[in-house]
């Protein structure tokens, strides 16, 4: 198995979510921040670098719902759903920042800017990939966590709810329909383990 197969292999399971999610201290101005955005990548299935990219002038409303507007690879724009979850958290943390969500080009993620001279910016590749290494190791979990984990995460979710290979590709951004199929792969082997998981009295 190549490298980039055996890091496409690697998915949370219900138990590790919820660990993830109950990490952040929901008290503070940054567990508002990380909860948030942890919800949004478990339930939106981001890159990183949508993630960081976004604005609040991305977030567009249809039949009441939240909408991510995500420039993808390659300048692709799609339409990806937010979460009732995760929207209400995302605005739970700007109102504890003092935002009103009125700039559509102010980040939805920025830095905290309370350490010395560090002004708030947006969010880097950097900051979200040591933000979910942190909350692996509080919540416990032993194996290696990356944002590219939460996005595979949100693919075999949907895959196990029976969700059709070309929604998830339309979600997932994915230019060819054969990337897509790889996740179902995983969400066979998931099943198999399932089931051989069973046991039978004699």
């Amino acid at each position: 198995m190549v490298k980039n197969q055996k890091r496409d292999s690697t998915f949370l399971n219900p138990e590790e979510v919820t660990a993830m999610l109950r990490v952040p201290d929901r008290r503070t101005l940054q567990g508002k921040r990380d909860y948030a955005l942890l919800l949004t990548m478990l339930g939106s299935g981001l890159r990183s670098a949508e993630l960081c990219a976004l604005d609040v002038g991305h977030v567009e409303n249809y039949r009441s719902q939240s909408v991510l507007v995500v420039n993808g690879k390659g300048g692709k724009v799609r339409r990806v759903p937010l979460h009732p979850e995760a929207s209400e958290a995302i605005r739970a943390y700007w109102r504890a920042e003092g935002r009103n969500g009125d700039d559509p080009h102010e980040p939805i993620f920025q830095t905290l800017g309370k350490h010395g001279p560090h002004k708030v910016r947006r969010l880097t590749y950097k900051a979200i990939r040591h933000l979910i290494a942190r909350t692996r190791r509080v919540a416990l979990i032993r194996r290696r966590v990356t944002p590219h984990t939460l996005r595979h995460t949100f693919a075999v979710s949907l895959l196990d709810q029976g969700v059709d290979l070309r929604t998830v590709q339309d979600l997932m951004g994915h230019s060819s329909i054969t990337t897509t199929q790889a996740y179902l792969h995983t969400s066979d082997e998931k099943k198999l383990a399932a089931v051989n998981a069973l046991t039978f009295g004699s």
